[in-house]
């Protein structure tokens, strides 16, 4: 596996953390899923990861890097939408 550290600037793009209100330093995460295909995803600072329970949110890349690209990306989609889609479905 790989990792990136990374830190974004002053924004209101990314969804803050639930856990501990972060949306600015994160580490990206690449991991061998199979054969062809490598795991993308994000966890906070404080170690808190929205696709721990479910890996199928991660984003899949077939070479596994993690250029500024592939970093977005993850925001958007493993990180983003997947505590949005939480927080929209809270009773």
């Amino acid at each position: 596996m790989s990792s990136r550290q990374f830190e974004l600037r002053q924004n209101t793009t990314i969804v803050c953390c639930p856990k501990c209100g972060n949306n600015t330093k994160f580490t990206a995460h690449s991991q061998r899923a199979c054969e062809d295909s490598c795991d993308i995803w994000v966890v906070c600072q404080c170690g808190y990861d929205p696709t721990q329970d479910n890996t199928l949110n991660r984003l899949e890349d077939t070479w596994g890097g993690l250029d500024n690209g592939i970093l977005h990306d993850a925001l958007t989609y493993a990180w983003n939408e997947v505590i949005q889609e939480g927080l929209d479905n809270e009773p």
